[in-house]
């Protein structure tokens, strides 16, 4: 055999090789994300009678000619990562029809949900003890050595204190940090494996309860003992379970420095955008020219500018737990 066909026999031998180790032999990573408004894509378009909904004007102005429920100007968490890791944008579980084929990224999320089944039951919202049953459902339909090509998602616990943020006292830490951990440890017995957990933003600096742009210490204080406890929580499972691996996203860190140090990150103003939003549907009162220069988009959610900072630290997580 001449050098050359002896070369060329040897190329076809390593694509080949490579057909084999880069193609079908290497998992497909996908992406679930579950939680509330800081994941939700749309789940509240489809739960009957939900009062708690991102469906209208002015929600979706950067980036959508018409609202798609997202509770921000542009878009989520979960777009942007998906973004980064070449997937397409995640579909609400309740969205999908049966027998279709399942999409790479599939979202539970729930604007209104909280980790407590209590936290806003009248307001048709799916809690994230229900979210837990609908990805028990889905796991089922998945060989379990495939759901190891997910990365779990979770953005809850917020709406547990902003519920309450004109009594305190009512805030049950203890039952909000016993079900996370519970749920944490159902996602393992379900076959999951890789657990990325976001912590609480700082309530105590959204547009609805600032003074003079002054963050409420007492809102902070009470979410920042449940991101430490939640964190220790998240990082012992992790360790208790073979195989295991968690991940703990400090956000309310990063949110806060915007707030207070605005113009530092990109920002103009550390308050909102859209201060109206929550209470006018359908109108354009005051809305802000450029949200982009805002941390806040409504009396509560980012804009897409801050969610684009913060998916910055998801993705330095996600990659530790590949």
């Amino acid at each position: 055999m001449k050098t050359s066909s002896k070369i060329l026999v040897f190329l076809f031998a390593i694509l080949a090789l490579c057909a084999c180790v880069y193609g079908r032999s290497v998992p497909q990573l996908r992406t679930i994300y579950m939680g509330d408004s800081i994941f939700d894509v749309g789940t509240n378009k489809y739960v009957k009678n939900s009062v708690s909904r991102c469906d209208f004007v002015l929600y979706g102005k950067t980036r959508y000619n018409q609202p798609s429920g997202r509770c921000s100007d542009g878009f989520l968490i979960p777009d942007l990562i998906n973004k980064v890791i070449g997937l397409p944008f995640s579909k609400p579980f309740l969205g999908l029809k049966g027998g279709s084929q399942l999409p790479l990224s599939i979202n539970f999320a729930s604007d209104g949900s909280g980790l407590l089944d209590s936290t806003h039951s009248d307001w048709g919202v799916v809690s994230f003890n229900e979210q837990l049953k609908q990805l028990g459902q889905l796991a089922n339909k998945i060989p379990m050595m495939n759901l190891n090509d997910f990365v779990v998602v979770i953005s809850s616990g917020g709406n547990d204190i902003a519920a309450n943020l004109q009594n305190l006292a009512n805030v049950d830490l203890e039952a909000m940090l016993v079900l996370l951990e519970k749920g944490l440890e159902q996602l393992y017995k379900y076959g999951f494996r890789k657990i990325v957990y976001s912590s609480l933003g700082p309530l105590g600096c959204v547009p609805i309860v600032t003074s003079d742009g002054n963050c409420v210490r007492e809102i902070n204080d009470l979410v920042e003992q449940f991101n430490w406890q939640a964190r220790a929580i998240v990082l012992g499972v992790a360790k208790k379970f073979p195989g295991m691996r968690g991940a703990f996203v400090d956000g309310y860190s990063l949110i806060k420095s915007y707030v207070e140090n605005p113009n530092k990150f990109g920002f103009q103003n550390g308050g909102g955008c859209c201060p109206n939003c929550l209470s006018h549907k359908n109108t354009l009162s005051g809305l802000c020219r450029n949200p982009s220069d805002y941390v806040f988009w409504d009396l509560i959610h980012p804009t897409e500018h801050t969610y684009t900072l913060v998916t910055k630290e998801f993705m330095k997580q996600i990659k530790k737990i590949l």
